[in-house]
């Protein structure tokens, strides 16, 4: 009986440019986009457990001690990090982390997605995907596309480039001022609009709530606060949310706040 077998490298190789071929037929098909994002996050899973086979093979497996189950994305980033000295840029792995979510909304439930952040994060995925191929396993990644896809797949990656300007444009336009732009944590770009009613990316659609820390004022993503213990009044906890500056000269002795 004939066998199917891939090594880690071809079978990641092989969701990609499956991934890229449903990409360039979304553009048409809106529902392909949804087997694209799936592909490509498998092509992303399989690709850092290869850099990290090729440090030991063990370190493909969550317990080294019992090698059952491999590695999800998370724990392999942290490997490579603190193992493999490969530490992942922060706009990377915010990409990377909104593609899981995704797919796992996907995979697991009913799902309404934003078309403009899928195609904002598979993009910029893509490029991640052809940068770390080339970087940290000396593959070039664009060699197993067939040329004609080779050449949809640029127009694909321009497409980010497009909303950008756009983005910006509209930026200008609106006389937004710049401590109103923030980067955003889903797509990456410096798109995300602070507003009193609605905090949104205007490239991708990304929403998020943004508070103001309780000691020094300053605007932040809540995901980005920290929980401060600030004693008890009438046997009452008290905390306060507050930005990382904050936080880090933030000490509080919880026996000495009684009021």
């Amino acid at each position: 009986m004939q066998n199917l077998k891939m090594t880690l490298l071809e079978n990641s190789t092989s969701f990609f440019v499956e991934s890229v071929s449903k990409a360039v037929v979304a553009e048409t098909e809106q529902k392909e986009w949804k087997f694209a994002t799936l592909l490509l996050v498998q092509a992303i899973e399989t690709i850092l457990k290869e850099r990290l086979r090729r440090e030991n093979e063990v370190f493909v497996y969550s317990s080294i001690d019992k090698p059952k189950h491999t590695v999800d994305i998370a724990l392999s980033i942290d490997r490579l990090h603190r193992i493999c000295n490969l530490k992942l840029n922060k706009k990377d792995i915010s990409s990377i982390k909104t593609a899981s979510e995704i797919r796992n909304q996907i995979v697991h439930f009913k799902f309404d997605l934003s078309l403009d952040q899928i195609k904002s994060v598979f993009t910029k995925l893509v490029g991640f995907y052809t940068s770390f191929c080339e970087e940290h396993l000396g593959t070039e990644i664009k060699h197993y596309l067939p040329s004609d896809l080779r050449n949809k797949l640029l127009n694909l990656e321009n497409y980010v480039s497009e909303l950008l300007k756009r983005a910006e444009e509209k930026i200008e336009r609106n006389e937004i001022p710049e401590e109103h732009v923030w980067q955003c944590s889903a797509c990456g770009n410096f798109t995300f609009i602070i507003d009193d009613e609605k905090n949104t990316c205007i490239l991708c659609d990304h929403s998020e709530e943004v508070i103001e820390c309780t000691e020094c004022g300053e605007l932040i993503y809540e995901e980005d606060s920290l929980e401060i213990y600030t004693g008890n009044y009438k046997r009452l906890h008290r905390y306060e949310y507050v930005c990382g500056d904050c936080a880090e000269k933030y000490e509080v002795d919880p026996n000495e706040h009684y009021y």
